[in-house]
């Protein structure tokens, strides 16, 4: 198979190329730096400019003749919302997944890939205390909520002609970046523990079974639509301090109070302090299997790889 990833240098992005050239799959890397881009992910990955993927569609030569495309650009939201992250935020995710469904679209039907499979994120239904909530659960309201909502209506612009996968990603435990980075330093240091609380939940999901379901995604015709990519053993914040703070063996007792996050991220802190109980229900139902469905082997692997 041939497989083209955006976003292709980010955390996941790299993972995701590892693997695929790993089982023998033709990768195709689009990047604003091919240079970069070459350097990371090494001779096996064919690598392509898209300069301004705002503003142009994807070089039709990338694309023509793959078999699916895995779309992972956009800018970090775990950042200060102001005025100018927001628009970094949804243009990022928005306009180039627009330009890249209309780079698909162009393409005759005999060269174009079959399967889209675009990264969204579970911060589609916005910040609840609710019950469970799945991938027939409404929207959320704020501004994120309304930033994926629109992100996966851009890449459902691909359908029919395109079968289209969005992966409503939760927080990605990897050795190598995102969330857990940023929490290691003071768990490492003591002074770790349970944020606003500690009741919200935490929707995580371990770096290998997010490369793991996007490509899953890829193979299996029967994905469509929104699809949960989160662990199913579901944590509370308290408890996810606890088992961080067990496989680090320091203390996860003091506790980080809402005000703390609200000066550090203003309006995005929302998210860390409400948090979300998010189940993959149809990964399960595909039969996908997650390979750390638990949280305490999940830091443990990713804890002995840093």
């Amino acid at each position: 198979m041939r497989i083209v990833v955006t976003g292709a240098t980010g955390t996941i992005g790299s993972a995701v190329c590892a693997t695929l050239h790993r089982r023998g799959n033709d990768v195709v890397a689009l990047s604003r730096d091919a240079a970069r881009a070459r350097a990371l992910l090494g001779d096996g990955v064919e690598v392509h400019i898209w300069a301004r993927p705002t503003d142009e569609p994807p070089p039709g030569r990338a694309l023509e003749g793959a078999d699916a495309v895995i779309n992972l650009l956009g800018e970090p939201v775990a950042q200060r919302w102001t005025a100018a992250a927001k628009q970094r935020i949804r243009e990022s995710r928005t306009l180039t997944t627009w330009q890249l469904v209309n780079g698909l679209l162009a393409l005759s039907q005999d060269l174009r890939p079959k399967a889209l499979v675009s990264q969204s994120a579970t911060g589609f239904y916005g910040p609840t205390s609710a019950p469970p909530v799945d991938e027939q659960s409404p929207a959320g309201h704020d501004f994120l909520a309304e930033v994926v909502a629109a992100w996966e209506a851009e890449a459902m612009g691909a359908e029919p002609s395109v079968r289209v996968v969005t992966t409503r990603t939760g927080v990605v435990l990897s050795p190598s970046g995102g969330a857990l980075a940023k929490m290691l330093p003071f768990f490492r240091a003591g002074i770790g523990g349970p944020v606003a609380g500690g009741k919200q939940w935490v929707p995580w999901v371990h770096m290998d079974d997010v490369v793991a379901g996007l490509i899953f995604c890829i193979d299996d015709g029967r994905a469509r639509g929104p699809v949960n990519l989160v662990a199913p053993g579901a944590v509370d914040n308290a408890q996810l301090s606890k088992a961080l703070g067990k496989a680090l063996h320091r203390p996860a007792l003091l506790p980080v109070p809402a005000l703390a996050l609200q000066l550090l991220y203003g309006e995005m802190a929302e998210m860390v302090t409400t948090g979300q109980h998010v189940i993959p229900v149809r990964l399960t139902d595909l039969g996908f299997v997650f390979r750390y469905p638990e949280l305490g082997p999940a830091l443990a692997d990713v804890l002995g790889s840093v």
